[in-house]
């Protein structure tokens, strides 16, 4: 998955873009046990379907599909729920990355409700709040920056652990 300029690349990004007081808060958001069970799911259906070329969907695009599953008349009357309904076309749709982001960005929401993590959910300044829809543009916003940073700091994590691989084989003398 290849990850938009715009996403954050340092802990210190992340703290900026997701409006966190502290770096040690940003660090705990990224360790925390929700976040990383959403991340380690969506890496290991992104990988298994070799989405490992795109572009990560846009902040847009997430909300906008989240909206179309909302709005589905199995959910709003049949009684399945919105994550329900977009696991079942993660499966149907393995090589589409809008519905993993979208199944990530619902699990961090949920987090982001709890008591454990509602100190992570910074919303934007009061002022500049005109409509309610405003603040869930905002936390999807800042979901999409947190799986943008947590995949590149994966896809550096890999390259890493491949230079030293190469590296112990070209000592060993296998190539």
């Amino acid at each position: 998955m290849s990850v938009p300029a715009s996403a954050p690349k340092t802990i210190e990004q992340l703290q900026t873009t997701l409006r966190l007081k502290t770096k040690a808060d940003a660090e705990a958001l990224v360790r925390s046990g929700p976040v990383a069970d959403a991340f380690l799911k969506y890496i290991n259906r992104c990988l298994s379907a070799g989405a490992s070329k795109q572009l990560l969907p846009d902040w847009k695009e997430v909300d906008e599909y989240l909206l179309e599953k909302r709005l589905l008349r199995r959910v709003r009357i049949v009684g399945k729920t919105v994550e329900e309904v977009v696991t079942k076309e993660t499966v149907q749709k393995p090589y589409d990355l809008v519905p993993h982001a979208a199944l990530f960005a619902l699990r961090i929401m949920t987090f982001l409700k709890s008591d454990k993590g509602e100190k992570y959910d910074v919303i934007m300044e009061e002022s500049k709040i005109m409509y309610q829809a405003d603040l869930s543009f905002d936390r999807c916003r800042r979901i999409t920056a947190l799986l943008g940073f947590l995949v590149h700091q994966s896809r550096e994590a890999t390259k890493k652990l491949n230079a030293k691989r190469d590296e112990q084989m070209k000592k060993a003398g296998f190539i």
